[in-house]
């Protein structure tokens, strides 16, 4: 299991959001926390 993943995540899915934010934010995030958040549905949604 690759670090990081929560238990029951697809791995190919966290890998691949763990690449796009790295690219997209640089060094300034935790591409891991904020995959886990997002892939794991505790965020909250915003409504528009």
């Amino acid at each position: 299991m690759p670090r990081g993943v929560k238990k029951g995540l697809n791995s190919k899915k966290f890998d691949r959001c763990v690449t796009k934010v790295k690219r997209k934010s640089g060094k300034k995030v935790n591409p891991y926390a904020v995959c886990n958040a997002s892939m794991s549905g505790k965020t909250r949604h915003r409504k528009k």
